[in-house]
């Protein structure tokens, strides 16, 4: 016999320079994202605002479609941006713990942002049907570039080291 299997799910990995620098990066973007999310919708997404952009964006709609389409958007945005604060919270405790799930999941929000810079650019190019105000929509686009800079570094560590930036001993 040749003795135990090395262990699994990634423990056998060793922590390299890159490794605590990128997982904290990661779990503070994210937490930090979540929190510009819930301000900016809890400042910017009220009944008022959405009408005003609804009737920028359509003004054919009657009273009855106005009103049933501020309420859809209104609730939707509440429940979507709850979604994304819990998905936020437990994707930032998987960055800061390592786990390697977390890892493939965060790139994939990374990316999400990434992608979401030309549209914040093209936001901030025609403020009129924008809900947010365009200091707000800067910021977003701030984040965006943020998760640009983290996507390519967590890509470049994947590559180099393994995901985390953790290596294989030896």
């Amino acid at each position: 016999m040749t003795g135990p299997p090395p262990p699994r799910g990634g423990r056998d990995r060793v922590h390299t320079a890159w490794t605590l620098p990128l997982r904290g990066a990661t779990a503070g973007y994210l937490l930090l994202a979540a929190l510009v999310e819930l301000v900016t919708n809890a400042l910017y997404e009220t009944r008022p605002a959405i009408e005003r952009s609804l009737r920028a964006a359509s003004p054919d709609l009657t009273g009855d479609q106005l009103r049933d389409s501020v309420t859809f958007g209104y609730v939707s945005s509440w429940v979507l941006v709850a979604a994304v604060v819990a998905g936020a919270a437990v994707l930032s405790l998987g960055a800061y713990r390592g786990w390697r799930w977390a890892f493939w999941v965060s790139l994939a929000v990374l990316a999400v942002g990434a992608v979401q810079l030309p549209t914040n650019a093209l936001a901030l190019a025609s403020p009129a049907t924008q809900i947010q105000p365009p200091a707000a929509i800067a910021v977003e686009l701030g984040f965006s570039l943020l998760a640009l800079g983290l996507l390519v570094w967590s890509i470049l560590a994947a590559a180099r080291y393994g995901p985390w930036a953790m290596r294989r001993p030896g």
